[in-house]
């Protein structure tokens, strides 16, 4: 088969990765950033803990300080205490919480994150610009053990697995082709991770080969069995680049909200997308998940694209991204009925895929 080329998919694929508000890393890694020194400020009236962390990240290049504040468990330790001051929600003890936001600023004073380095983690890529893989089944101090706990919290009956060096290699090599497939578009998305976590559910029958969760920020899932397939490193790197993305709009979402304010999945409109209309169970999604599919199918659409040319026994890769990018029009087509569940800047993220549908064209 002759794989067929999407025209404009270079400048799509460069405003995905590049574009402002809605693309570039270094961008929304700073509204990030932002977000959580905002937080930390308020965490400070009360906590000593706060202060100095706040204090010691006003002190450091603006490197440092991301790499501090993208680490999922400061995210979530510094969200927590949040959610316990300002919603009087019982999320984390005062004590766990101090304990925490210590131990994250003698991290960083060692020039390391929370959770990075030792016996947790392993390096994805050749830094810790992608993040790391959890090799710990279990964490015995309490980092570790808080970072297990919220993964179990927010994926009832999942047992992670820690990842072998084997399965760790894979997993870099696995990377490595996606950034070698689309190097702006996957090395964009692949920094939005910061800790890949395999696992299976304990019920042998729910499988699955990818996700992610929301609450968990930077916290990519994979089954295990996905890197033992017979498919070798292009499932497993489409996955990575798949849940990469998700990520990303989740990051997005945290620096320009594009959701309503009072927006919940559970009164949210419901879409069931054509292709699931007799898959009884995988339709009825609300709107965060139509929006951030919708982004993740454009991407694939020009990612798959390139893997077509660039890796020619990627399995269907110019037929699936053809697929991706009429299941992306379908989406954004519909979600336009609902564009009142979402604020000006969800408008306009909508409006810039949209116009990117636009610019991909016909294929040839």
């Amino acid at each position: 088969m002759t794989a067929e080329t999407l025209d404009g998919a270079g400048p799509v694929e460069e405003t995905l990765a590049d574009g402002v508000p809605f693309g570039r890393y270094r961008y929304i890694a700073e509204g990030v950033a932002a977000v959580y020194t905002n937080l930390l400020t308020l965490l400070a009236a009360d906590s000593a803990a706060a202060k100095a962390l706040l204090d010691g990240l006003d002190g450091m290049s603006w490197e440092s300080r991301s790499a501090v504040l993208r680490d999922s468990l400061v995210r979530r330790t510094i969200e927590d205490g949040a959610c316990r001051i300002m919603m009087g929600l019982d999320t984390i003890d005062p004590a766990t919480l101090d304990e925490l936001l210590t131990a994250a600023w003698s991290a960083a004073s060692g020039n390391r994150t929370l959770l990075d380095g030792g016996e947790r983690g392993a390096l994805l890529g050749a830094d810790s610009r992608f993040g790391y893989v959890w090799t710990g089944d279990h964490g015995s101090d309490l980092p570790g053990r808080r970072f297990t706990e919220e993964v179990h919290k927010r994926i009832p009956r999942f047992r992670i697995h820690g990842a072998t060096p084997e399965q760790v290699d894979v997993l870099a090599r696995s990377a490595r082709l996606a950034v070698r497939v689309a190097p702006d578009l996957a090395t964009s998305a692949l920094s939005h991770n910061f800790m890949v976590v395999l696992g299976a559910f304990e019920a042998v029958d729910h499988r699955f080969n990818s996700f992610t969760v929301p609450g968990l920020p930077g916290v990519l899932i994979l089954s295990p069995d996905l890197l033992s397939s017979d498919a070798g490193y292009t499932v497993v790197a489409e996955a990575l680049f798949h849940e990469a993305f998700h990520l990303k709009f989740l990051d997005l979402d945290y620096v320009h909200p594009l959701f309503r304010s009072g927006f919940r999945q559970e009164t949210s409109p419901r879409i069931t997308p054509v292709w699931h209309e007799n898959d009884p169970g995988r339709g009825d999604w609300p709107i965060d998940r139509v929006l951030t599919s919708m982004h993740v199918y454009l991407a694939l659409t020009v990612f798959l694209n390139r893997a077509a040319t660039e890796v020619p026994d990627w399995e269907n890769a110019a037929a699936r991204a053809v697929q991706c990018r009429t299941r992306a029009s379908w989406l954004c087509d519909t979600v336009q009925q609902h564009l009142g569940e979402l604020t000006d800047s969800g408008r306009r993220f909508v409006a810039s895929i949209r116009d990117m549908l636009a610019e991909l064209g016909a294929v040839r």
